[in-house]
């Protein structure tokens, strides 16, 4: 277990090792934000604006609806 420290609330959980590799995501256990590793030495991860990865899912749609 590697201890590691959420971006978004600022607060220190606990992750498996194994799941630290660049850009998986993972969620915060404290406040379940959905996090992404964006560097692995040293550590750093980054809060995904889910709302922003919604949106353009859904223009991809729109395209492929369209042809």
């Amino acid at each position: 277990m590697t201890k590691v420290e959420c971006p978004e609330c600022g607060g220190e959980f606990e992750a498996e090792s194994d799941v630290l590799f660049l850009f998986n995501r993972i969620n915060c256990s404290l406040c379940d934000a959905l996090l992404e590793v964006i560097e692995e030495e040293p550590l750093v991860l980054e809060a995904v604006d889910e709302e922003y990865y919604d949106s353009e899912d859904e223009d991809e749609d729109d395209e492929w609806e369209a042809e």
